[in-house]
């Protein structure tokens, strides 16, 4: 889907402090973030990693997760997808890095050496060693204060614990997260030298208190950076305000020190927002379970080079060949979705299989005699196909602000197409751009449009038309292409 941008960059992170003595860490949202109880926290976990199933198949070692770090009611559920990769693994060293919320100061803190962390669930070693080696470098410091109330690296301990019993962690925590702060964290964690026992863990959440439907495309743009090993687009995005991570900086440095270390792949686990526990879909906080993680080399590649990002790096791609069975599904997938959130608000839980499962981007437009009664989509693959179709129907028929929301006696009334994407190709000449075939989006700073390619087809327009259109979509002038 080609589509022309102008873009400026800055970029975000981290920096420096004095030392302190360092103390245990005891539980400090113990009964608030999560249960104090140890039973139940205990029964939660399980609970959260028992369902974390259909993971893809991790052919290599893990160097990094990036997980979310709210209340466990709303976001473990999706972290659990991260940890689950670790059970009967021979990890037992875990470089646990997030932000600070609650102690606002300048540079990079390591609580270690020497110190134990403490759940309900038992207590957690830090790893002296590689405490001490970050805890010398220049911007790295020992601050108890900011770790004493921060909930983003507590919160991740009860499903290492639970995964990792020979469990030691290096705990990490960024203030004011600036360019030279990145560059801190990110120049200490690749001088590190360690095993494949050892991995790192970012732990930030995304976008806060936009609707699903705003918030989600904000996400998938960070994503996509990260599916793409691509920490500086990150960085530049999150700069320009159109990503929103409250653990960015942790996530680009983490990103970067992986890449150092030899990951070659990314794969997205889960994702969802709180709205999916809460109800409330108007005012949601988004978060993502990750892993990037270092390829093993096939035995048949003459090269000896492991392989660039695969099918999820965005490039020039086949389309999608979909049967006619997968097309029927998907179309009953998005009719389903629909009755059922408008008939009690729920989800439903689907069965599929092959292409239908791996992330996918769509669009579902939704019309009713003719006219347009919702369209809602993402750009980027940020879930499983299936899954996308069902959100994205959803959100066409509740969601859409152009709209009152669908009632149920209209559904049976509502016609569904669902326009599944290949992922986006920046056009180097208009030459390339084929009427029919391809969709369009232009980006210049802050303005945006996208229009579909049966817009063009169903209007009649010449590729000129089609141009100058998606740049009024965009609040351009619609020459703004050339």
């Amino acid at each position: 889907m080609p589509y022309s941008r102008l873009t400026l960059c800055l970029l975000c992170a981290v920096t420096v402090t004095g030392q302190v003595l360092a103390e245990d860490r005891h539980p400090a949202v113990a009964g608030a973030f999560y249960p104090a109880d140890s039973g139940a926290l205990a029964a939660m976990v399980q609970d959260h990693l028992g369902r974390a199933t259909d993971l893809p198949v991790i052919d290599g070692d893990i160097v990094a997760l990036i997980v979310p770090h709210a209340g466990l009611i709303y976001s473990g559920a999706i972290a659990a997808h991260s940890y689950k990769l670790l059970e009967g693994s021979d990890v037992n060293r875990v470089i646990l890095c997030g932000p600070s919320h609650r102690y606002p100061f300048e540079g990079t803190s390591v609580y270690g050496p020497g110190v134990i962390w403490h759940t309900p669930l038992g207590s957690v070693r830090c790893d002296d060693e590689l405490c001490t080696v970050l805890a010398a470098r220049k911007g790295i410091d020992v601050i108890a204060a900011a770790h004493a109330r921060e909930h983003s690296l507590e919160v991740q301990l009860p499903y290492l614990q639970s995964v990792l019993p020979d469990l030691s962690i290096i705990p990490v925590v960024i203030g004011f997260q600036n360019q030279r702060g990145i560059d801190a964290l990110a120049g200490a964690l690749e001088s590190l030298e360690y095993d494949s026992r050892t991995i790192m863990v970012a732990s930030t959440d995304w976008q806060h208190f936009k609707s699903s439907s705003v918030g989600a495309p904000m996400d998938s743009l960070g994503i996509a950076c990260l599916l793409d090993l691509d920490p500086d687009r990150l960085a530049t995005l999150l700069a320009s305000g159109k990503v929103e991570m409250c653990g960015g900086g942790v996530t680009v440095a983490v990103t970067r020190a992986a890449l150092s270390k030899g990951a070659n792949r990314a794969k997205l686990l889960r994702y969802g927002d709180s709205g999916d526990v809460s109800g409330d879909k108007q005012s949601v906080v988004g978060y993502a379970a990750m892993v990037l993680y270092r390829q093993r080399v096939n035995s048949d590649d003459k090269t000896g080079q492991a392989p660039d990002n695969g099918e999820l790096k965005v490039g020039k791609k086949e389309p999608y060949h979909l049967s006619a069975s997968q097309k029927k599904r998907l179309l009953q997938i998005a009719r389903q979705s629909i009755a059922d959130y408008l008939k009690d608000g729920t989800v439903p839980e689907f069965e599929v299989t092959g292409i239908l499962r791996e992330p996918g981007a769509a669009f579902v437009t939704l019309e009713k005699q003719g006219r347009l009664r919702g369209c809602i989509g993402y750009t980027q693959a940020v879930e499983p196909l299936y899954r996308t179709v069902s959100s994205c129907a959803i959100k066409a028929a509740v969601e859409d602000r152009r709209f009152t929301p669908v009632q149920a006696d209209e559904l049976a009334g509502l016609h569904i197409e669902i326009s599944v994407l290949t992922p986006l190709e920046e056009t180097v000449s208009l030459d390339e751009i084929e009427v029919g075939r391809d969709g369009l989006m232009i980006v210049m700073g802050r303005n945006r449009g996208l229009l579909l390619p049966q817009v063009a087809v169903d209007n009649g327009w010449d590729r000129d038309t089609f141009l100058e259109q998606t740049c009024r979509k965009a609040g351009l002038p619609p020459d703004a292409y050339k």
